[in-house]
Order: C-alpha cells, then structure tokens, then sequence
C-alpha cells in the first residue's frame, strides 16, 4: 500500500539534500570524451568556497580546485595529499605533525607554505560553516617552517586527520578575498574553473591548472559537471552520451543495465529521522524518550527500504555506519514495526491522544517517504504537519532549529566525527543542544582511549543513543551511479558519488 511511483529520487549525502535547485539542467553539450569528462550532478554548487560548503555531492564542484592536506582513497584510507606525512608527536595525542609538499603552488602562481595553510584552517574554524566544528577541538597553529605545519588541539580529536580530506583540509588562496570565493574557487587542484565556458546553473566547466605539481595523476585535461537535479535527465544524459556519469536510483538499475551502461554500487547514507527536539524545548512531547522510541517502533523501515529504494540497502536502527567499531549488528533488532507498542508508549509517556510534530519537506528530497512517514506517525496518533522548503532556504532549516524532527540522509565512515557532529552539546547538526551526561561521559573517555579500547566504548555510546532514540533511521541506502563506455569509475564507499580520482578513460 506504500508503493508510490518514483519522482524525484533519494538522498544521498549529509548536508546536499537541503539546497535542490529545481533545475533540470539540459542543453546540447557536446558528448564526452577526446580527453573530457563529464559528470552529472544532481545539485548545483551552492557556493566554492570550501569554508561554507559540505561534503556529499558539493564534494565534486571543489575537488578539481582544491586538493586536500590528506587524501581518503576508494578503500577508506588516509593518502598523502598536500601533507606527504603527519603524525603526533606527543603522548596525549594533542599535537600533529604535518610536513607539507614542496613545490606546491596556488593557480595563481602563489607558493603554498605552512604559514599559509595556518591561515587557511583558522579561517574555515571562524567562518561558521556547516563543516566549521570539523576544527573545533584546534588551539593553535605552529608554522614551524615553509613546510611543516603543526596543529595544536586542546583536546584529542580522533576525527581530525580524517577531517582534512574534506572541506577543513582545502587550503585556499590568501590573495583571494573571501567574498570572492563563493563564486570563483582558489585551491591548489588539478583543475581551474573555465568562467568564460561555465554556465552557472547549468554546466561548470574545469580545465588543467598550469602550475599543478602532478598533472599526471589526472588524465582528463577538462572536466565538466553538469546540473542534473532530474533523475530521468540524468539516466538520459548518460545513456546519450552528454555525460559520462553520474548518481542513479535503485528504480532505474534496470533501464540503465538494459542501456548497456555499467551500474557501481557502495554502501551509502543512513536514511531516517533526525529527532532533533531531545528536551521538549519547543515540542514538549520529544522530550520524553518513550514518545522517541514510539517514533521508532511505529515507522517500517523495512517496507520502506523495499517499495523506496527497491531493497537496495539494509536495515538499520543506528546512526553509525556498518563496519565501523560503533556499529553493532545486534542493535538493528532493537525497533521491530510495532504500531501497538508505539502506541502503549504514548500512553504511558502521557500522549494517548497524540500530538502534532512539525517537519521541512522538499519537492526533490525523498518525497516518496513523506506520505508514509506521515501515515504511520498518524496510525499512533502523532499527527504529521509538513512545512513545504524552496531551495533558498539551504540548511536552515536543518541547522536552525525551526523544527523539531525532519527527514534526512547521513553519510560518514568515522565515527568520532559523526559523534562530534550528531551527538556533542555543541555539535552543528544538534542545533538545540541536547546534552546527555552519559553521552559526554563517554566521548571524553573515547578522545583519550587507545584505538583498541575505543571499540567498546563506541559499541556503549551507540547501544545508549539507541536506547534514548535521537534518531529513527530507517536503512543504509546503497548509493548507486551509471556510466558509459568511454570510462571506467571505482565507486567510493560511504560517499554519495565518486571522488573525481576514480575516474579514468577506460581501457587506460
């Protein structure tokens, strides 16, 4: 009864799904290949600057501009990037060592130095950006030397060299002025953009940066991403040629297989609901854990993993993604569909009759899930009001507050960071700062725990954050992309597309 005709597809990246455009994007490029890339996006850049960007699909507007200070390959791990090695040099693991490459230039011709890299890390902690408590736990910076840069932490951050390869590790180019970056990236990448060939909205257009160090590991001179926010246009762009890749849903596996194109799959987001209201401060009834857990019981993750996204994906009753050492395969029997038992809840918590909970939507963001989360809430008296977003309204209302629960997606293999983001007092993604004494307790003994005795410690914070329900995932999605012939593309887990280092033309 739940099974609905796909529109608009699914959410695929932590912080992308909230800044749909509604642009279809189109035209008549010319196809790829002859030394061209094309990919496309399912969103348009919100901004290029990587202080007030995010991970997810935004990653591939700043990845042709900007390397990392660290590299994340395709099996997860940490790679030299700009940093050629960096380790802490202390005992209280409070202080990293990075020693830069030598040689590196800005696309501008302007030397990357330590001092440089110092100022860049510093601004993207000031600049309140979604990323920004990515650098939270940093006191202070040391240029020691041109090339080696020492961060100083007031507090072990085990998150940190992981959080260098997204968008805290960009370095950007101090002779551009902030404002300017929004619109115009400034990085040490691989690639430049092209302003006289992009059209904004539509196609940005990236070409070889001149004073790249090693413009052999990118064999592609152009790369071009398209706006694709349409998941037939999508389909149809790869299957004609125009773009070589680019995200896919479970509905179209078939039509992309049967086109001959090559379907690549990786573990993906957790897809649920934020429960963001832990203390009742503006819905009162939120702040009672039976009424979370209700939540939880009352919603079938599993029918809608099967009529959603065709069952590509598993179940999942936690926020920390499988494989992990906070993932516990024992905790996803922890919420079995039970309409009765939700209900029983209510009742004891003092909400028999129900209560009204507020939620964004979107037209593009699962609004499959809508009418079914909204239906099974009601089933147990919690009527379901939804708050319809334009795209102008970015993260707000995701990270402003405004509601008290919303549907979203959420990506990351790390589990401190997702700790320090989803779960911290002052974490970006808990704006009404829940605080949980046990969950404290247990952040401050994993920060300063041995990898061995970590493990445990995650398992019991993620075993507690079930119990309190802060969240009411439904599945971990498998994030699915086509391409075409002329190339080859190594998926990259837990990200919702392909690092542009995993693509080559094919055959080479």
């Amino acid at each position: 009864m739940y099974l609905r005709k796909l529109t608009g597809g699914i959410a695929v990246s932590a912080a992308l799904v909230m800044v749909m455009t509604g642009c279809t994007g189109g035209g008549s490029e010319a196809p790829a290949g002859d030394g061209k890339l094309a990919i496309g996006a399912l969103v348009d850049v919100a901004s290029f600057d990587p202080a007030q960007s995010d991970v997810g699909h935004y990653m591939q507007y700043l990845q042709p501009a900007y390397d990392t200070l660290i590299r994340l390959d395709d099996q997860g791990e940490l790679q030299p990037m700009l940093a050629e090695s960096w380790e802490y040099i202390d005992e209280t693991n409070t202080t990293l060592e990075l020693k830069l490459r030598e040689g590196v230039e800005f696309s501008d011709g302007t030397p990357l130095t330590a001092e440089i890299a110092a100022a860049s890390l510093e601004r993207f902690a000031a600049a309140n950006g979604p990323r920004s408590s990515a650098l939270a736990a940093v006191d202070s910076y040391d240029a020691v030397d041109d090339t080696t840069l020492v961060v100083n932490l007031s507090t072990p951050d085990p998150a940190l060299t992981h959080n260098l390869t997204l968008p805290a590790g960009m370095i950007t180019n101090p002779e551009v002025a902030d404002d300017a970056l929004a619109s115009v990236p400034a990085g040490t990448g691989p690639y430049v953009l092209d302003e006289d060939a992009t059209r904004r909205g539509d196609v940005y257009v990236f070409t070889r940066n001149e004073n790249y160090y090693d413009p052999d590991s990118f064999p592609f001179d152009e790369i071009d991403v398209r706006v694709l926010t349409d998941a037939t246009a999508r389909l149809n762009a790869v299957k004609t040629g125009q773009v070589d890749s680019a995200l896919g849903f479970a509905p179209q596996k078939a039509e992309a297989e049967g086109a001959g194109l090559e379907v690549i799959s990786a573990p993906g987001d957790w897809q649920g609901l934020f429960i963001i209201d832990r203390e009742g401060t503006t819905t009162e009834a939120l702040g009672d854990a039976r009424v979370r857990q209700a939540i939880n019981y009352a919603i079938d993750g599993d029918a809608i993993l099967e009529t959603v996204v065709f069952g590509e994906g598993s179940s999942s009753t936690q926020m920390f993604y499988p494989g992990t050492p906070a993932y516990d395969d024992a905790l996803n029997d922890a919420y079995p569909f039970d309409p009765e038992k939700a209900k029983e809840l209510l009742a004891e918590a003092g909400y028999a009759d129900g209560f009204t909970l507020r939620m964004p939507s979107t037209d593009t963001f699962l609004p499959e899930v809508y009418p079914i989360v909204q239906q099974q809430l009601g089933d147990v008296g919690i009527t379901v009001e939804f708050s319809p977003q334009t795209p102008a309204a970015g993260l707000d209302p995701y990270l402003g507050g405004e509601f008290p629960a919303y549907v979203f997606s959420w990506g990351s293999s790390q589990n401190w960071l997702d700790a320090t983001l989803l779960l911290s007092e002052e974490g970006a993604w808990n704006p009404l700062h829940a605080a949980d004494p046990e969950i404290a307790d247990l952040m401050s003994r994993i920060a300063v725990a041995s990898v061995e005795e970590q493990e445990p410690l995650y398992r019991e914070l993620s075993a507690h954050v079930v119990d309190e329900a802060w969240f009411a995932p439904f599945y971990v999605v498998n994030n699915l992309a086509f391409h075409g012939p002329d190339v080859e593309v190594t998926p990259q887990p837990q990200q919702s597309v392909p690092s542009i280092y995993n693509y080559k033309p094919a055959g080479s």
